[in-house]
């Protein structure tokens, strides 16, 4: 069976007893309304600034926080832009994280 879950993943901060701050992934499940096709319009304009979209995501507005990766059927993603659909949904536009390489 394949695993269907969306997290997103936000950073926050967190100070040990001594008083050492170390950054910590945050993961939040959400729900997922619609997994959507990439246009090939939106595709070619994206590679043009050297992004490579590979998954569009519809989900409820109320559970997006300006988070910018996010974890869907266990590989990791960049959140390149959000779209508003409605007042209640939008888009994740995302492209799939490559291991061992930091964005700067």
């Amino acid at each position: 069976m394949r695993d269907v879950s969306c997290k997103l993943l936000s950073t926050t901060i967190q100070e040990n007893a001594i008083g050492v701050q170390k950054e910590a992934k945050v993961e939040t499940e959400i729900p997922i309304i619609k997994v959507e096709d990439i246009y090939a319009n939106e595709f070619y304009e994206a590679n043009e600034q050297g992004y490579k979209p590979s998954l569009r995501l519809r989900i409820s507005a109320l559970n997006y926080n300006n988070e910018c990766e996010l974890i869907y059927m266990s590989n990791t993603y960049n959140i390149i832009r959000t779209q508003e659909i409605t007042a209640d949904e939008l888009i994740l536009i995302c492209e799939r994280k490559i291991k061992n390489v930091k964005n700067s």
